[in-house]
């Protein structure tokens, strides 16, 4: 099954220097670094090292599930004062590992196949709560739907859909290889088909431009949501890793007039 976690991290939106905050624009940034990793089969079994945990491959510590599926990792207040519309601009880091390795061997005359797959996700949405607490997701995550290419649907607690973030960074590595059996001629000689395929899907973004229109006026409270995601199954003789993490990022808001009319 595959592991959701998520990072907190805690801003200090009032340090001078730190951020620039006006009635306009305003900034923050992450620099802590979290990671989650799942493995799958035996390292022993095909003669590969092991990965014993996420902090080996991003010296960053890993974090346990928590009840909420999104979390957010940077936030930032901005005051509108008329009818405005918010840019947000968040970029983070992100890194992923995906480690696959199978091995077969003909056993009474008959091949064998093997399969490892591995992968890792980083998921981005952008949130803005106005004074009551209310949640008002961006443009253009609350168009997403299962068939749009760079919006993933993250599970909550039970396995429901808790809500859809943006893929900043995804792959799925899959690596299969078949070994025929063994047929023996004439002359004694062993003649087989060996057959490897190694599949690789990715997707990027790393940079992603929300959009708040027609923001009414009042306070807002801008909230940089993330969740990383890792998954590993095998079959047969094989080995995977799949491991992500994201570390550090910023996020500009500016508050902006549309043209006359724009809609999407």
């Amino acid at each position: 099954m595959s592991k959701y976690v998520y990072l907190v991290a805690i801003l200090a939106l009032c340090s001078v220097g730190a951020f620039a905050q006006s009635s306009k624009a305003t900034a923050a940034i992450n620099t802590a670094v979290w990671c989650t990793y799942n493995t799958s089969g035996s390292a022993s079994d095909t003669g590969v090292a092991s990965v014993n945990s996420c902090t080996d491959l991003f010296s960053g510590a890993e974090v346990t599930e928590t009840p909420d599926h999104f979390i957010q990792v940077m936030s930032s207040t901005i005051k509108v004062s008329n009818s405005q519309s918010l840019f947000v601009t968040p970029s983070l880091v992100t890194g992923l590992y995906t480690n696959t390795a199978v091995k077969n061997h003909t056993s009474g005359g008959t091949g064998s196949t093997s399969t490892a797959v591995a992968m890792g996700g980083v998921y981005l949405r952008a949130v803005l709560y106005d004074s009551d607490g209310n949640m008002i997701v961006a443009y253009p995550i609350n168009e997403c739907s299962g068939d749009i290419l760079g919006c993933q649907l993250v599970p909550s607690t039970g396995g429901t859909g808790s809500g859809y973030g943006v893929v900043l960074d995804s792959r799925i590595q899959t690596l299969s290889q078949t070994l025929s059996g063994c047929t023996v001629s004439t002359g004694g000689t062993c003649s087989f088909d060996l057959t490897t395929q190694l599949i690789l899907q990715t997707a990027t973004a790393h940079t992603f431009g929300f959009i708040f229109p027609n923001v009414g006026v009042g306070t807002y409270t801008v909230s940089i949501q993330a969740a990383v995601n890792s998954n590993a199954n095998t079959s047969g003789t094989a080995y995977a890793v799949g491991a992500s993490a994201f570390g550090l990022g910023s996020v500009t808001v500016e508050s902006v007039r549309l043209v006359h009319g724009f809609s999407f």
